[in-house]
């Protein structure tokens, strides 16, 4: 009898393991250094471990190069939209397919039979990076892709049973691990094979995979963010788009997922990367119903921003974590999860020396290679510092720990950051004129763009393109500059050029001065703002009918976070800090972690990822949280999978512009004492207004309810109320009433369809309560393509 285990892990954006663990340190997130741990087979591998029913699989994050799926080059679509996520997760689905398959005692599932599935069961990448995989019925697909190779291999194993020629496959246990929106990804899995395999057998509730029972008996989550599609284009909003939409609660089965734990980072700030908690209501159609934590489930604040929690960082970058690898916060998580996880019995590899001679003898393949048991290592002055660190921790709901912890960091940017006193520290002058210089960032830049062009010739099985003399040339010149730089610093070792990655400059002494003068330009404050300047700050959405939710902010709220995050901050100070802004005796290790160990993850996207300051955001915001259907901060519903509140005709790419007041010129009413200028009007609500993506032309709006637009932190009761609303009628000649109009209508008229009518794809059943399918959206599909191409950026 055989209970097959099967791991599962599901990176975060930018990170891939195949490369990270070549970089000289290896820059392996905690997701991969848990593959890496996890019993089973490497790609392409069958041994004993594999006959004992032990298979592990590895889904690099979005964004990185992931030949299997078809993605041969790093994606800039996958790291500001998500784009791919879905073709991660079905490609999760066929590894049981390969697991079922190789219990059988067959060769490994051929990664062609694999792509294609992926491909039948997704939409295209233009779809997907607007979030159109909910405008046809994914579960439809899904199964109907599914089912014959499911099918196929029940037959097999109930075969092979009768015959005796395997043993008897009681069950199958999954162990799913994700960070970033590799953890959205691991909880949209869980949401999409719940989904595949519930059957009602004799009354009874059961899932079934080919015949035989499965569960998901461990989830491991590193801080989820499901900012899916629209957070770099439309900043001051949030919500989830996509794959991501509807997918990410966890299962209310115990017979299904069994544990799950989250990590959430403590101190991650940035405007797009809202956390989902794993707290939701048990009822989530009732509003007094409070939120808790299912059984089984648990979640943890951990010290840092994202990948301080995830993991990824090299030791060094910002100046932080000087020396080893062991150094590195994000250390600490991964030894948590790691405990976590054997707790329960999760298929793991031990440290050799925990295990007895007999064990490793007998049972090789559960002792951790000498490699991974160097990724597991962590100092002890780092658990010194995470231990005086946790003892500062309050106790309360998670919105109120992460509050006080943002207060906290705050009073230490205080002292380093407004008052420049990060000057002086070790972490900054191991960073010093390591920038790279515009010339050196061009060399390295078209060094990687070359190599880029030649590892996707071969990752295509082709032969890379021959070189002219002059072009050869100038690739020697380049790596001159190359040698020159590495000189500079220092380096024992060239840089590696990672071309399953997209290229990033070394810029840590830029961003983190430009971090000191954005903290201090807000906290002092120097916003250079003038009675009856603008007051007023507008953000566009190109195509608001990208498959999921669309929320905007609140700035009253956001000027009030100022307010109470900038006095809390002070208050913060003044505990590390003494009045002669020395540090305050027991206070060292608190100011110690962040001198060494935690990164400024807005320093770098302000610098190396938008190149500039991250729009309508800045260090005095808290974190929005997302509790299922439920929010920490008020919001108000833009737009939801098939409508565009507020727009009086459907047209297949709506656009919006919403024009609303500067948090910043709010303030001045709650902190008089600033002495800033103030925006004396009314404090109404921000002002929507639509148009079309193709012609850019305006379009008529309605009237709405006001509960519908307006800003609570009930988000599900206002989706409950969009669905009483009349369904937004698409454009016609009936309703072609303006000049404007009828020139819309002609440019979609125009449009050729770019994508054939799909066949025989299943019609989705309508759920009880939704609002029929649009057919008209259903229609625009095919014209999205070339709409988007014509669309100015």
């Amino acid at each position: 009898m055989q209970v097959l285990h099967v791991t599962l892990c599901f990176d975060g954006t930018n990170n891939h393991e195949p490369s990270d663990a070549k970089s000289k340190p290896p820059t392996t997130s905690n997701v991969a250094r848990l593959y890496h741990s996890s019993l089973g087979p490497l790609p392409g591998q069958q041994y004993h471990a594999g006959a004992l029913g032990f298979y592990r699989y590895y889904i690099p994050g979005v964004g990185t190069e992931f030949k299997e799926i078809g993605e041969f080059e790093p994606s800039d679509a996958g790291l500001k939209y998500g784009t791919g996520g879905e073709n991660r997760i079905n490609w999760g689905l066929t590894r049981l397919l390969d697991a079922l398959q190789q219990a059988c005692g067959e060769p490994y599932l051929p990664p062609e039979e694999a792509s294609a599935l992926v491909q039948q069961m997704g939409t295209s990448t233009l779809q997907d990076a607007l979030g159109a995989s909910l405008l046809t019925s994914g579960h439809a697909r899904r199964q109907q892709v599914l089912q014959a190779p499911l099918q196929a291999r029940q037959e097999k194993i109930e075969t092979l049973h009768r015959q005796k020629a395997i043993p008897l496959i009681k069950a199958m246990r999954l162990y799913v691990y994700g960070f970033s929106r590799g953890a959205a990804e691991a909880r949209a899995f869980a949401r999409w094979l719940e989904d595949l395999t519930q059957v009602e057998v004799a009354g009874e509730t059961c899932y079934l995979l080919a015949g035989i029972p499965v569960c998901i008996a461990f989830l491991g989550l590193f801080d989820t963010v499901a900012s899916v599609g629209m957070a770099y284009v439309l900043p001051f909003a949030a919500g989830h788009m996509g794959w991501a939409d509807g997918t990410l609660r966890l299962s209310d089965s115990e017979k299904f997922l069994e544990r799950c734990v989250h990590f959430v980072s403590a101190h991650e700030q940035r405007g797009c990367f809202p956390v989902d908690s794993i707290r939701r209501k048990a009822d989530p159609n009732d509003p007094d119903c409070p939120s808790t934590y299912r059984t089984g489930t648990v979640e943890y604040v951990l010290p840092g921003v994202h990948s301080d929690v995830g993991g990824g960082y090299p030791p060094g970058d910002q100046g932080k974590s000087l020396g080893a690898g062991k150094h590195v916060l994000s250390q600490i998580a991964l030894h948590y999860m790691y405990a976590e996880a054997y707790a329960i019995g999760a298929p793991l590899q031990a440290p050799r020396h925990v295990l007895d001679p007999d064990q490793i003898h007998f049972y090789p393949w559960i002792a951790m290679e000498p490699e991974t048991a160097d990724e597991f290592d962590v100092s002890d002055t780092l658990i010194t510092t995470f231990n005086t660190w946790q003892s500062t921790l309050i106790d309360g709901p998670l919105e109120d720990v992460l509050a006080h912890q943002a207060a906290q960091i705050t009073g230490w940017r205080i002292h380093r950051y407004a008052n420049q006193f990060l000057h002086n520290t070790q972490g900054y002058h191991a960073v010093y004129n390591t920038d790279m210089k515009p010339h050196e960032a061009k060399a390295f830049a078209a060094l990687h763009q070359r190599q880029l062009q030649d590892d996707m010739a071969l990752r295509k099985g082709e032969t890379p393109a021959p070189r002219s003399e002059t072009e050869q040339a100038r690739h020697a010149d380049l790596l001159q500059i190359k040698a020159d730089y590495e000189k500079r610093l220092g380096l024992k070792t060239p840089i590696n050029l990672n071309t399953s990655k997209a290229f990033e400059p070394l810029l840590d002494q830029r961003q983190l001065d430009n971090a000191m003068a954005d903290f201090r330009r807000d906290y002092i404050p120097e916003w250079g703002l003038r009675e009856g300047g603008e007051a007023f700050s507008t953000g566009t959405l190109i195509n608001a009918l990208a498959g999921g939710l669309v929320y905007l902010t609140n700035e009253q709220d956001e000027a009030a976070e100022y307010s109470q995050l900038r006095r809390m901050g002070n208050r913060a100070y003044h505990r590390l800090f003494d009045e002669q802004a020395q540090v305050r005796e027991g206070m060292l290790p608190i100011v110690q972690l962040y001198d060494q160990y935690v990164h400024d993850s807005r320093a770098w996207f302000m610098n190396a990822a938008l190149k500039e300051r991250e729009l309508f955001s800045d260090y005095f915001r808290y974190r929005c949280i997302f509790f299922d259907n439920e929010s920490n901060k008020a919001l108000s519903l833009l737009a939801t999978a098939a409508q565009v509140l507020g727009v009086a005709v459907a047209v297949g790419s709506i656009g919006l512009s919403v024009q609303r007041k500067d948090p910043r010129y709010l303030v001045g009413l709650l902190i008089p004492s600033l002495g800033i200028p103030v925006y004396r009007g009314k404090l109404g609500a921000p002002v929507v207004t639509a148009f079309d993506s193709l012609t850019g032309l305006k379009l008529p709006m309605q009237e709405l309810p006001h509960k519908v637009r307006a800003f609570t932190q009930q988000t599900g009761a206002v989706l409950e109320l969009v669905k009483t609303l009349a369904p937004t009628e698409p454009l016609g000649q009936a309703n072609a009433t303006t000049a404007d109009l009828q020139k819309v209508l002609a440019a979609y008229q125009a449009l050729e369809p770019v994508v054939p009518k799909a066949a025989a794809e299943p019609a989705a059943p309508s759920a009880p309560g939704q609002p029929p399918r649009v057919e008209w959206l259903e229609k625009a599909r095919g014209n999205l393509e070339k709409a988007r191409a014509s669309i100015p950026v």
